[in-house]
């Protein structure tokens, strides 16, 4: 048992809630978790989806955190976030908030796309993914193309797409070049899927009029 005592720190809202209650089912088996911090997310999953295993993957590295993604946490600022990581170690604390549901939450820690592979490689396909993990646009994209590409029939959920523009054009690039409909509840959490309600909207995400102008513009000053 993790000698770390519990600490449940997070941003999993109402937003996110929202969205998985209209996607999850009795049926849902299967969750993938990529990005978990110290398992908030994670734990709401595992209690909503009594009868479904949690694969969460995260390197719950501090000094990477500090080092690679602190710009991420500039609300809390840098030594409030050094402060908590140094009482609340990322990997002993995450284990110690999930103890009661170890047989249902199986941490993998890996990069996410490693994790992803690993799912695949052994058969594994789930019925929702969350992402939520480095919100740089590069690794974002990444993490996003790599679920499409491994499991086609799970539905994509994610964060933060209103508060980073890395994360947006992430989502509306993979949604535009795959032909996905995007679900986004109060500008915060997303998904490739359609859902009804008062707090989202759905759409589908079409190249910029202007860059198409402008490509077309391009190919008429060619000509001259």
């Amino acid at each position: 048992k993790p000698r770390a005592p519990p600490h449940l720190h997070g941003w999993f809202l109402d937003t996110h809630k929202r969205v998985f209650r209209a996607l999850l089912t009795s049926e849902t088996r299967t969750v993938l978790e990529l990005g978990s911090w110290y398992g908030a997310s994670t734990r709401w999953l595992a209690e909503a989806c009594p009868r479904a295993t949690v694969f969460a993957v995260d390197w719950w590295d501090d000094a990477f955190i500090l080092d690679e993604q602190a710009d991420h946490y500039e609300t809390m600022g840098r030594r409030k976030l050094r402060a908590m990581l140094d009482r609340h170690p990322l990997w002993d604390t995450f284990r110690a908030n999930l103890w009661d549901l170890r047989d249902r939450v199986v941490p993998l820690r890996m990069a996410t796309v490693e994790g992803v592979d690993f799912l695949k490689r052994h058969a594994i396909v789930p019925d929702v993914v969350y992402i939520d993990a480095d919100h740089h646009y590069d690794a974002c994209k990444r993490d996003i193309e790599a679920c499409v590409a491994a499991f086609p029939t799970a539905v994509l959920v994610g964060d933060d797409y209103g508060h980073y523009d890395d994360v947006r054009r992430a989502v509306t690039e993979v949604a535009q070049k795959h032909g996905k409909e995007v679900h986004v509840d109060q500008n915060h959490c997303w998904a490739f899927a359609h859902i009804d309600g008062i707090t989202g909207r759905n759409f589908r995400p079409q190249p910029p009029a202007s860059s198409s102008f402008a490509s077309l513009l391009d190919d008429f000053k060619a000509t001259k």
